[in-house]
């Protein structure tokens, strides 16, 4: 009996011993054996790709939709375009806006110069000339008026005819009167007031357009951002909307991943860290193409560990062996790549 329990005792010590052995080797990664081969520093890491997320500046329904997931696409292309008819109404009403002002404006200037050029005649006087010119037309009324009134007196024009001859003489004395004595100091402060007035007119009209060119801008802005374009070439890794959706400021809308700069991201433990060289660089194998073998270049190693890697222990004495992310930037690489592939980067020795 005791001898049936040692052999089964034996033969669980033995299944336990060849499990662990293969627990063992199947945790056997594919650097740690290529360290054991050749004695250079490999360590595994992921293939990274910029993603840009592109979301909505503006409310609106969802127009059109001009791709699909999987799609490459262009730098500037259009991919959604959603409904501004309601802006564009708007900024046909705020563009009447400003040409309604613009014309008001106009007229007040116009305004203004009659007005100053009035004042600058009452303060100047009338010039020689004119006041020549004046004065023969003041003769000649006066002239007419009486000669038209010798004939009233005597019958022989009309009531008519001698008010409008009175009415002609009396508006060209006031003329000639005016330019030979000078402007009255109340005639040259109304008209200063005049003047006055169409500034204050001018700047009204100017701010009032200068108000709805603001809100022209911020409706164009508007309308810009109802058409969204790609800022970088990619690929469509995701769209998030449906046409007719409707859409507000910050919603997601497609996902973008910028396969043209691929990198690999990595950590190498600290000890192992003299043997990484900034803008050195390496060989790196990819799991996707087993046969072949790619170069890249270290642009990146982080100032501060990630994670430890191993904590203190016997083989490694009081301390943490920490790691270090490490940034390798592919070079001439002509194979499409997605995010999270694995790579092994073979740092050297």
């Amino acid at each position: 009996m005791k001898r049936k329990n040692i052999a089964l005792i034996m033969s669980l010590l033995v299944t336990s011993s060849l499990c662990t052995a293969c627990t063992n080797a199947a945790a056997l990664t594919g650097d740690k054996i290529i360290k054991q081969t050749n004695g250079h520093l490999t360590v595994q890491g992921n293939i990274e790709t910029k993603e840009i997320k592109i979301n909505s500046k503006t409310s609106g329904k969802i127009k059109e939709i001009k791709i699909s997931e999987g799609d490459s696409i262009k730098g500037g292309q259009v991919l959604i375009t959603i409904d501004n008819s309601t802006l564009q109404a708007k900024q046909s009403q705020t563009q009447a806006q400003i040409e309604a002002a613009t014309g008001q404006k106009n007229a007040a200037e116009a305004a203004k110069q009659a007005a100053q050029a009035k004042l600058e005649a009452l303060k100047n006087g009338a010039r020689p000339e004119e006041l020549a010119q004046l004065k023969a037309q003041y003769d000649l009324a006066e002239t007419t008026y009486n000669r038209v009134k010798a004939l009233y007196d005597q019958n022989y024009v009309s009531k008519a005819d001698f008010d409008n001859a009175q009415t002609q003489f009396e508006i060209v004395k006031q003329k000639y009167d005016l330019a030979k004595n000078g402007a009255r100091a109340e005639e040259i402060t109304a008209a200063q007031a005049q003047v006055s007035q169409a500034d204050s007119t001018i700047q009204a009209y100017d701010a009032q357009i200068k108000q709805a060119q603001g809100g022209l801008s911020e409706v164009q802005t508007y309308i810009n951002d109802t058409t969204i374009a790609a800022p970088v070439d990619g690929t469509v890794t995701q769209l998030n909307v449906e046409v007719g959706e409707l859409v507000t400021p910050g919603m997601p809308l497609v996902v973008l991943t910028n396969t043209t700069a691929p990198w690999i991201e990595c950590n190498v433990k600290e000890t192992d860290l003299s043997k990484v060289k900034l803008n050195g660089e390496v060989s790196v194998k990819l799991a996707a193409y087993p046969n072949q073998q790619f170069k890249g270049k270290i642009v990146r190693i982080n100032e501060k560990p990630d994670f430890a890697v191993k904590r203190a222990t016997n083989d490694n004495g009081e301390f943490d062996v920490l790691s270090y992310g490490v940034k390798v930037e592919l070079t001439n690489m002509d194979k499409p790549l997605h995010p999270g592939m694995t790579a092994i980067v073979d740092f050297g020795k």
